[in-house]
């Protein structure tokens, strides 16, 4: 369930959202006061596993606000918790969650929620009931209550509204706290929220320490990657071009040895045999820095080079090319190859007809998105060629995405980020071979 974006139906909705914050807060002063008796039986070794029953209904609880208030405002709350190792005794576990920040982060939103909260959904509730109520109730005491005597909510003390007509004079009052509910109900509402996410939330620190974690992780992936790659390009040039050339000096020396012994035609065929051999080697060599970077790719830049990738592809593919600048080499080396395993993996897996590329630039990334009318059930498989993708793109915080339901079709989405170009360069300018 969710907040509709519509303004009137979202005012509409909020009460059941304020019942269910109410309800909560209720849950929350039940929490907050298991704490407090667990951290009087915390001295004895029965509170031990009494905390970390606590804790945990507390990191529940917290989980449901996060997904609540989420879904109040439209944005999203990450998870602030350290990942919990599984095998440890009691009084580790109870350790490790009171020596975490984001536990007392949600004790501090626990005893906020079950004090303050309580009040500001009480308030708006109550400001609600007023503005409904007493609009109805002259047409309640017309019906359900003309039999009856009048409510207690219509003696005000100094004055009891006791008839259909002395209730209208209280429609004025419940206009007032209706034009208050309207206007300022979901406002209240909001503030209130906006506190539980600065609370809720990981801290500009915890984010700090998952984002080094990540680029931790990139950076030894990449080195991995760059060390594999390097003892790939160290074989092939072992196996392949050296041993090349190194036939071709024994064939021009046999070459040179029978022009000594004036065997001149017999020397001729070595040397055409040499020349066959030297063609052979260049063109290993060329195919190995294909591999490395691609020679289009310099001359043509990314646009380019993923329409010469759409020419020798075995499946009709439309590139829609929107960059309006060049980027950095290594974005544009690294978008060419995760877009090449893309198409290669539709080649092996999809059984598609066609596939279209398209190439987006929006004011800090670049979007590819690559969508075929295959059998679809794409996903990342350790070791696979998507996820080999998502390895590559994070060496530069790029991200991969796959929408592929069963039966097709696939879009298979990359992000990179990409400051955009100088808007004095030359570069900023449309290229001509833009499709």
């Amino acid at each position: 369930m969710s907040i509709p974006a519509n303004p009137i139906t979202r005012r509409l909705a909020l009460p059941g959202w304020s019942v269910l914050r109410f309800s909560l807060t209720l849950v929350a002063a039940a929490l907050l006061a298991a704490a407090i008796v667990t951290g009087v039986l915390v001295v004895f070794w029965i509170g031990i596993p009494v905390a970390v029953a606590v804790f945990l209904a507390i990191r529940v609880w917290a989980n449901s606000q996060r997904r609540i208030i989420g879904e109040q405002l439209g944005v999203h709350i990450p998870v602030p918790y350290r990942p919990r190792p599984k095998r440890t005794r009691l009084d580790q576990q109870a350790l490790l969650l009171v020596r975490e920040a984001a536990t007392w982060r949600d004790v501090a939103w626990l005893a906020i929620d079950a004090t303050l909260g309580f009040l500001v959904n009480l308030l708006y509730l109550v400001v609600f009931g007023i503005a409904v109520y007493y609009l109805v109730q002259p047409l309640l005491l017309v019906t359900v209550f003309h039999s009856v005597p009048s409510p207690f909510v219509n003696d005000f003390g100094f004055y009891d509204f006791d008839t259909p007509a002395k209730t209208l004079m209280l429609v004025p009052f419940a206009l007032a706290c209706g034009v208050a509910w309207w206007r300022w109900g979901e406002l209240f509402l909001r503030w209130y929220s906006h506190l539980g996410v600065l609370l809720l939330g990981p801290t500009a620190k915890a984010l700090l320490t998952e984002r080094v974690s990540e680029l931790r992780q990139s950076r030894d992936q990449t080195a991995d990657h760059a060390a594999a790659e390097l003892r790939r390009i160290e074989r092939d040039l072992h196996d392949g071009a050296q041993a090349r050339i190194a036939a071709l000096s024994l064939t021009l020396g046999m070459a040179e040895e029978l022009l000594t012994q004036g065997r001149p035609d017999q020397a001729a065929a070595l040397v055409g045999e040499a020349r066959q051999a030297c063609s052979d080697a260049l063109e290993e060599i060329r195919q190995l820095v294909r591999g490395i970077h691609p020679p289009v790719l310099a001359d043509r830049g990314l646009t380019g080079a993923l329409q010469a990738m759409a020419l020798d592809h075995p499946l009709p593919v439309s590139v829609v090319d929107r960059l309006v600048d060049k980027l950095p080499a290594p974005l544009e080396a690294a978008a060419y190859f995760a877009t090449n395993e893309v198409l290669t993996n539709i080649t092996k897996h999809a059984e598609a007809s066609q596939v279209q590329v398209v190439v987006n630039r929006e004011p800090q990334r670049v979007v590819i998105e690559v969508r075929d009318d295959g059998i679809g059930g794409a996903s990342f498989s350790a070791g696979g060629g998507l996820d080999g993708v998502r390895r590559r793109l994070a060496a530069f915080d790029g991200t991969v995405s796959i929408d592929s339901p069963e039966g097709g079709p696939t879009v298979v989405t990359m992000t990179i980020p990409a400051a955009p170009a100088d808007p004095g360069s030359a570069h900023n300018a449309p290229r001509p071979n833009q499709s």
